[in-house]
């Protein structure tokens, strides 16, 4: 899946000018090579990141599905 820079330029602008992005990974064994890509989402940070405490609110625009 893909957006184009229009479509993220839109979305970023309705975005508060210090928010966060991400793209979230789960799991251990990645399904494909990329995560997918989308627009912002609000989302919460869930456990303990060397960056990013955990419950501060970012928005994520992609995601990486990996199982065991």
């Amino acid at each position: 899946m893909t957006i184009t820079v229009a479509e993220m330029i839109r979305a970023l602008q309705a975005l508060p000018q210090d928010a966060e992005l991400v793209v979230t990974a789960t799991g251990y064994y990645c399904y494909s090579e990329l995560g997918d890509i989308m627009l912002p989402e609000a989302y919460t940070i869930e456990g303990e990141d060397e960056d990013i405490k955990q419950g501060t609110k970012v928005f994520r625009i992609g995601h990486s599905h990996q199982s065991y």
